[in-house]
């Protein structure tokens, strides 16, 4: 049987390093959600102020893996897509994790995506700006990373992944498979639950500022 090796990290969490993070802002346990604003900010919100949080948070997080998906498929050479997705100081150590790519000579191939969003926190700073604190889980078992010069993995390891254990092909297809993910640099995600804050000066221009591992109870 092969011995599979799988990242400790989604591919997403893989750009940004695996310490714990210290942010200056903390999270609340997922069942304390502060939907509120701070003392001094008027509460004069619009009814719907966070169910359009939570869509603009839905749609800013899948634009943005799907940004990283695409740069990390050309082996991170190119980070334009991201851009506009992050601010000025993630984007900072988004380029670095793409540049480990580059100096790797690693590219991916598959998809990730989220499941089990919810916003904790959703409030107006004291600049008026919003500021939307997020759970979710990251989804990276599709994600394969490997050499750039290696080969796409083929239609039998798409089919089997990631429940190998249930395999039910023939010897062949379980050498094909085994073949494949045995080789040197062959890795792929997991499921892993994610803090994420975002800002912006609106709530429809609202971008990635901090993207760590949340070290908490959250089932993924």
């Amino acid at each position: 049987m092969v011995h599979f090796r799988v990242l400790g990290l989604t591919l997403s969490l893989l750009l940004t390093g695996c310490q714990a993070p210290t942010p200056d802002r903390v999270m609340e346990d997922p069942a304390a959600t502060v939907l509120s604003p701070p003392r001094g900010i008027s509460r004069d919100l619009p009814p719907d102020f966070y169910s359009v949080v939570e869509g603009e948070t839905r749609e800013v997080v899948e634009g943005y893996l799907a940004a990283t998906d695409l740069i990390t498929a050309n082996g991170g050479r190119d980070s334009a897509a991201i851009v506009p997705l992050v601010s000025e100081s993630w984007l900072v150590r988004e380029r670095a994790g793409f540049q480990f790519y580059e100096t790797e000579g690693l590219r991916s191939v598959g998809a990730t995506s989220i499941h089990s969003l919810i916003i904790q926190s959703a409030h107006l700073t004291r600049t008026a700006s919003v500021e939307v604190g997020a759970l979710m889980c990251v989804e990276g078992t599709d994600l394969f990373v490997f050499p750039e010069e290696y080969e796409d993995p083929p239609e039998v390891v798409w089919q089997w992944h990631p429940a190998y254990e249930d395999f039910e092909g023939d010897d062949s297809e379980w050498d094909q498979i085994e073949e494949y993910l045995s080789q040197p640099g062959v890795t792929w995600g997991n499921s892993l639950a994610v803090q994420a804050w975002l800002v912006g000066e609106t709530t429809d221009s609202l971008v990635v500022d901090s993207w760590e591992p949340w070290w908490g109870v959250y089932e993924c």
